[in-house]
């Protein structure tokens, strides 16, 4: 199919999306009233303003004051906002929409192909993109970044705009990197292998056709393999990026090559370095490049926990995954023992729990100690992190690596904002700010768990019940 026909075919079928979930007329003022408005970028202590009244107009935040004193202008739709929280709209600073989450989405870490072939899980995942948005939104997730997939990305971004019933989605085009990934290669492959700096040009030079939101490189570095080299391939690519104004994001998960990353220009590290700890030299080069850290604390877990048997779902993402994919999650629960890796075998054999992430934990604390913007990112797609609720697994994981949960929520919002090239608009609660905006029922600066308790999500001023657009989903 060709890819305009696409991109047709998506925004006809968003735009038959459930406009009806959303409350009231379209362009009707919203007042949430006596309602606790949660400031991420503040400080513990300083965060909530309490018994306050937001009103919305159109697709923007129009007012913001005491509810006493605070005028609701006729016409509106007044939400009683009374023993409820609301707080800006979320953003995942890591997703992958060419992948569902479920076993069968990549063929390169368990071969499931005689069950479902590979082309019919993507051509599923193309069908599903109105479902996968609504999931998004559900869980208060307003902006996400996909950080690198086929050429067909593009019409992602472009049908997400013109939905009715979807977050903002910033893209990368096909993963430039270090080595091939033959499983994953159709005829739009997600990633390319480019061994020679012109290699990494010309590829550079098709995406940047695109206007891509970031660039991205796989940065893989096998044993045996000349580092200096690959370093000059990625030094090229982000000069490449830079010139024409888009920033460099890698996939850098040694502390080897992370530093190398950010020699060479990066701007945004998408997951955590998990292999040792950080070290001053590595947190020196962060702030030259004011790069931003997104440590995907979940995604290897969810890997070793559906493969040892373990994956089970959350609260969350019973209320708000999309129901087909957690149908096949639960159907392929015992995976057969030839497709399981050896390692997380003997886990299952043992009946233990895959080990914690404890060198990621202690370098995200590192990070943000030294003062480095940290950016909430699920990695959301990849087996066993699931779009949409994926999200609350990585905060708890964020708290428990020790932030705060007001810092937790400051890089699911705030900062994540930046990651989606939101910062202007969206990401904190403001007058003339995107009414990109989350009502929850608990206190999510006492724990962040209680970011999942979700009420109402209002994206770009339509307000929606998640449970609405959950049942919604075909």
């Amino acid at each position: 199919m060709k890819k305009t026909n696409l991109c047709l075919m998506l925004s006809a079928l968003l735009g038959a999306s459930v406009a009806e979930a959303a409350h009231g007329p379209m362009n009707a003022p919203v007042a949430f009233i006596h309602v606790a408005v949660v400031h991420p970028e503040r400080e513990r202590g300083k965060a909530i303003d309490p018994d306050q009244t937001v009103i919305t107009r159109g697709e923007l935040i129009s007012a913001i004051g005491p509810t006493a004193s605070t005028h609701i202008p006729p016409g509106a739709q007044v939400i009683d906002g009374s023993g409820k929280w609301l707080i800006p709209g979320l953003s995942d600073g890591h997703v992958h929409f060419f992948q569902s989450g479920n076993p069968y989405t990549r063929p390169d870490a368990v071969d499931l192909t005689a069950v479902v072939p590979y082309a019919s899980e993507v051509a599923r995942n193309k069908a599903r993109l109105p479902s996968t948005f609504k999931v998004w939104l559900a869980s208060g997730v307003t902006s996400v970044v996909d950080v690198g997939g086929p050429m067909w990305n593009f019409t992602i971004r472009d049908a997400a705009r013109a939905a009715v019933v979807a977050p903002a989605v910033a893209v990368a085009g096909p993963l430039i990197s270090m080595i091939a990934d033959p499983p994953l290669e159709l005829d739009d492959p997600p990633i390319i292998r480019t061994s020679t700096v012109a290699e990494g040009k010309a590829l550079v030079a098709r995406e940047l056709a695109r206007h891509p939101d970031y660039v991205k490189v796989w940065f893989i570095h096998e044993p045996g393999t000349d580092l200096a080299a690959q370093e000059a391939i990625v030094r090229a690519v982000a000069d490449a990026a830079h010139r024409a104004g888009r920033p460099l994001a890698v996939h850098a998960t040694e502390l080897e090559t992370a530093k190398a990353a950010l020699r060479a220009g990066a701007d945004y590290l998408v997951h955590s370095v998990e292999d040792v700890p950080v070290d001053a030299d590595f947190l020196a080069l962060m702030k030259r490049n004011k790069a931003l850290y997104c440590p995907t604390l979940w995604v290897e877990s969810g890997y070793d926990y559906m493969f040892a048997g373990l994956w089970r779902p959350t609260d969350a993402e019973r209320r708000l995954a999309d129901p087909q994919v957690l149908a096949t999650m639960d159907d392929m629960r015992t995976l057969p023992d030839d497709k399981v890796p050896e390692p997380v075998r003997k886990l299952r054999a043992a009946g233990k729990e895959p080990p914690p992430v404890s060198t990621m934990l202690r370098n995200l604390k590192a990070v943000y100690d030294a003062g480095i913007p940290v950016v909430m990112g699920t990695d959301a797609g990849n087996i066993g992190t699931l779009h949409g609720p994926s999200v609350f697994r990585e905060m708890s994981l964020m708290q428990q690596a020790g932030l705060s949960p007001i810092q937790v929520l400051r890089a699911a919002t705030t900062v994540g904002a930046r990651a989606a090239h939101r910062e202007n608009v969206a990401g904190v609660i403001a007058v003339g700010r995107v009414a990109d905006l989350v009502l929850l029922d608990a206190d999510p600066t006492t724990d962040i768990a209680n970011a999942s308790r979700i009420n109402r999500v209002v994206r770009l001023g339509k307000v929606y019940n998640p449970d609405e657009l959950i049942a919604s989903i075909k």
